[in-house]
């Protein structure tokens, strides 16, 4: 008996703990809720029925705002407050009917995995007020913002999480395109941009070779101002842009989403995406000339939920769930064709005629390896050529074929320059159109591709001797046609004959300069003029000053023909020369013999009577010494008058001699009279 007594004093205090603990409203697991006419009662027997959430206590009972788990793989939310809790028990073997609510559906798929209790009351709120939903609520449900401070994060989080499913609720709209990567304009400073069309209706760029305007006038460049049409930017190549977004139905840019990509027709294409706030865009290679094809998928939030009913068991409440994620597909292509350009420069801007040039071309626009031929043109002018149009004296010289080129730079074979060749010569391409291939021509005049062999003149001069003035009659040929040119004709004087030479020599006489205009046949004539000619050589030397389509010229110093002489009018007398000097002195003339002994005196005659003045005592005469005959005068030559530099010093010794002879007698008479 007291066993039993204690037993049931242990039962009632139990009963009565739960009773306090429930009208304090502690939670499902350890809480007892109001009867069940007034409310949801608390499961205490499978407190793993719920999930995050708080319960509120309302005029009509206890309700939870929350999720359960209902299902053991995903959370569910009760649209029928204040029924049975939706036990999994109840809903054995139950079937999901779809129902169509986009935000909640989007609400559910990206928040029903939340731990937080805040969100998942946000969650129930939104499922119970849904008017796209069935309802039986026993409980009037009411937004988490009327449901007190104890709501209050979870009224925040409804708020946003409410307008996020505004903004980015299906149904959804995948949108992929594709479009070609255009070339946009180079400005060189030696071509025409793209974007302006070339008047030579014959090239590519032209607005008259489009094949879509077969009445455009093909001869007539000035057509093209009328035309409305916009001007073309570019050319396509061989990458296109693909681009992809995903659209709420709001029209809003879905982020975050990953898209899966299959592609046709490209290299090294990306298999995914990720959408953005703004469209995505890739950039696809093609890999040959052809369709380039993408179809995109991607899984996006469902716009439905599903709805259970229980299938045992009264009063319980229905529950929805989130429904499986929805699929959005798209396709997009595009037919492309290699939209080739070259662009070139002649191997040599001065040949030399009889020589070759070649045509270094570079290719570009060809998809992946796809390969071309490629005519090379020169062509001939002998006016200068203007960029983009075809001149009406262009002749053909040669063409050249290179054949399975692809992008990049080549050469082309060669072509003959023509051995008399003078004036412009340049290069066009042509590039043959088919179903992968778009046809390129090139335009006339580019100025990288143009070469220039300048005219080469030459001059025939003969100088002219009239009377004693000289002038020279100059005749030129090998000038451009039409072409100026200046002349300047220089006259040497010279004491001597000149001999030719690329160097010149003497006193300039005469510089004349003369503008002259050739003749349709590159000649011209004229005569310099006329100079006073000194006694000598007087030479002209001719120079044609070099142009921009005349190469310059000089003739040589001292050419006979440009050269003439004029002898002094009187021959002058030659002077006498004059007499060798000799090797060795002359040898004197020899002396007389001189005697011995002094001859005997005369006898002394009788004494005279003496003078008033003493004679004169006689000198004893001595042989004077024959004088130095002179030289004789040269054979065949006048003897010379007048005192010469032999005839003064023969004179003064002969004076020596005279005087010498004169004291020695004096002497020789004295030594006889002592």
């Amino acid at each position: 008996m007291t066993t039993l007594r204690l037993a049931s004093l242990r039962t009632a205090l139990l009963f009565v703990v739960l009773s306090v603990a429930s009208l304090i409203g502690l939670g499902p697991a350890m809480a007892a809720g109001p009867p069940v006419s007034l409310g949801e009662v608390p499961v205490h027997t499978a407190p793993n029925a719920y999930g995050p959430g708080i319960w509120h206590h309302a005029k009509q009972g206890k309700t939870w705002y929350g999720s359960y788990r209902t299902f053991p793989d995903t959370s569910a939310y009760c649209i029928d407050a204040g029924k049975k809790s939706p036990l999994p028990k109840y809903f054995q073997g139950a079937k999901a009917e779809k129902i169509a609510s986009a935000q909640t559906a989007w609400a559910l798929s990206e928040y029903a995995g939340s731990k937080s209790k805040d969100v998942q009351a946000a969650l129930s709120a939104m499922a119970r007020l849904d008017k796209n939903l069935p309802h039986d609520h026993k409980v009037p449900p009411q937004k988490p913002a009327d449901l007190g401070k104890k709501f209050a994060a979870a009224a925040k989080k409804h708020s946003s999480i409410l307008a996020e499913a505004k903004k980015f609720a299906g149904p959804y709209t995948l949108d992929i395109s594709l479009e070609s990567v255009m070339r946009m304009p180079v400005l060189e400073p030696y071509a025409a941009p793209e974007s302006s069309p070339s008047p030579d209706p014959w090239a590519s760029d032209s607005p008259n070779s489009d094949k879509d305007s077969p009445n455009s006038d093909q001869d007539s460049p000035e057509s093209s101002k009328d035309d409305d049409r916009p001007k073309i930017l570019g050319t396509p190549t061989d990458e296109a842009t693909l681009k992809v977004s995903l659209l709420s139905a709001s029209g809003a840019q879905v982020p975050d989403v990953p898209v899966t990509l299959k592609i046709a027709g490209a290299e090294k294409a990306p298999k995914t995406v990720t959408t953005g706030a703004e469209p995505v865009a890739q950039t696809l290679k093609a890999s040959a000339p052809g369709n380039l094809s993408v179809t995109a998928s991607a899984k996006v939030a469902p716009h439905t939920v599903r709805v259970f009913e229980p299938t045992s068991g009264t009063r319980v409440q229905r529950v929805i769930t989130p429904d499986t994620p929805d699929s959005v597909t798209d396709k997009a292509s595009l037919e492309l064709t290699s939209q080739p350009k070259v662009t070139t420069e002649i191997s040599d801007q001065t040949p030399t005629p009889g020589g070759s040039v070649t045509d270094e071309f570079t290719v570009s626009g060809l998809i992946g390896d796809h390969t071309v031929t490629v005519e090379h043109t020169l062509w001939q002018t002998a006016t200068a050529p203007k960029q983009g149009v075809k001149n009406d004296d262009a002749r053909e010289i040669g063409s050249v074929t290179s054949k399975d080129v692809g992008n990049g730079t080549h050469t082309s074979g060669e072509v003959t320059v023509p051995e008399d060749f003078r004036g412009w010569l340049y290069f066009t391409e042509t590039i043959a159109g088919d179903k992968a291939t778009k046809e390129w021509k090139g335009i006339h005049g580019q100025p990288r591709e143009t070469g220039f062999v300048p005219w080469a003149p030459t001059a025939d001069t003969e100088a002219v001797f009239e009377g004693t003035s000289t002038h020279d009659e100059v005749a030129v040929t090998g000038l451009r046609p039409g072409s100026e040119a200046v002349l300047t004709i220089t006259a040497y004087h010279v004491e001597t004959e000149p001999e030719q030479s690329k160097k010149t020599d003497g006193t300039e006489l005469s510089v004349q300069d003369f503008t002259v205009i050739a003749d349709e046949n590159g000649h011209v004539e004229i005569s310099t003029e006329p100079i006073d000619m000194p006694i000598g050589w007087v030479t002209y030397v001719t120079a044609i000053e070099g142009s921009d389509v005349n190469a310059a010229w000089t003739s040589d110093w001292g050419v006979p023909a440009e050269t003439v002489h004029r002898p002094s009018e009187e021959k002058p007398s030659t002077p006498p020369a004059p007499p060798e000097e000799p090797s060795t002195p002359p040898t004197p003339p020899e002396q007389p013999e001189q005697p011995s002994t002094p001859p005997a005196p005369p006898e002394e005659p009788e004494t005279p009577e003496k003078p008033d003045t003493p004679p004169v005592e006689p000198v004893a005469e001595t042989p004077a010494a024959p004088e130095t005959p002179a030289a004789p005068a040269p054979t065949g030559e006048l003897p010379r008058t007048g005192a010469t530099g032999n005839g003064m010093l023969i004179g003064l010794g002969i004076v020596l001699v005279g005087l010498g002879s004169t004291i020695l007698l004096i002497s020789g008479s004295r030594r006889s009279k002592y």
